[in-house]
């Protein structure tokens, strides 16, 4: 850690808040695992009426391959996306479809307006803002949401957890949710506004809470558990 992260304090014996914050988030997720059991139950009934109980999102990389193999092992029956924004390793390709051909698991590819997404992504190396990713999670989130409620699904499965990812200083990101910022980065660059299209699932805070208290779509973060 630098002065990059203004909130940065050290404190005794060089060890940084940060520290302290992953090892709080840590502890409060050690008391959580014994409920491992009651959620898995708990998705399992709220899919019993569905094809599918749960949606996983597939990068080909360790974290969402991890999770999809023990949904797997739970008994839960997932439903697999990936989404190729033009920059995906041929190598993250050939894992997914290893992964899903020997789980037997249902893939589904999201295919976005890559020349829209293109010019978005212009738009933010132009403007010079942090977290230039901000358009591909935006997007991600909108496509999650999206098809989760399509599929009648009312958990997705997420890849993230605090052992890996417990730190993101406020100074180094953006919040992907804020459209308003998003929208005011385009017009800025392209003079057009931004509009949400069936292949560009744009994802702002109205949509967030229409899923997520109309809709009763949650997240579920497995590897927290395991």
């Amino acid at each position: 850690m630098d002065g990059s992260a203004k909130e940065l304090v050290l404190g005794k014996n060089g060890v940084c808040n940060f520290c302290h914050q992953a090892q709080r988030a840590l502890k409060e997720i050690e008391l959580e695992k014994p409920n491992l059991d009651k959620w898995i139950k708990k998705i399992k009934e709220d899919g019993k009426n569905s094809k599918y109980n749960i949606l996983c999102g597939l990068s080909g990389g360790v974290d969402s391959s991890t999770a999809l193999h023990h949904a797997i092992r739970l008994g839960l029956r997932p439903l697999c996306f990936t989404m190729d924004n033009g920059y995906n390793d041929a190598r993250a390709d050939e894992n997914i479809l290893r992964i899903v051909e020997t789980l037997k698991v249902p893939l589904y590819r999201y295919v976005l307006n890559i020349n829209r997404y293109e010019e978005v992504r212009a738009a933010y190396l132009k403007a010079g803002v942090i977290n230039v990713e901000a358009l591909y999670d935006n997007l991600l989130a909108g496509a999650s949401y999206q098809m989760a409620s399509e599929y009648g699904i009312k958990w997705i499965l997420s890849g993230g957890n605090c052992a890996s990812e417990s730190v993101m200083p406020s100074e180094w990101s953006f919040r992907s949710s804020d459209l308003v910022n998003m929208k005011s980065i385009y017009k800025w660059a392209t003079g057009k506004k931004l509009k949400k299209d069936k292949d560009f699932p744009l994802f702002g805070t109205l949509s967030f809470n229409y899923y997520k208290w109309i809709k009763g779509i949650k997240i579920f973060y497995l590897l927290d558990y395991l």
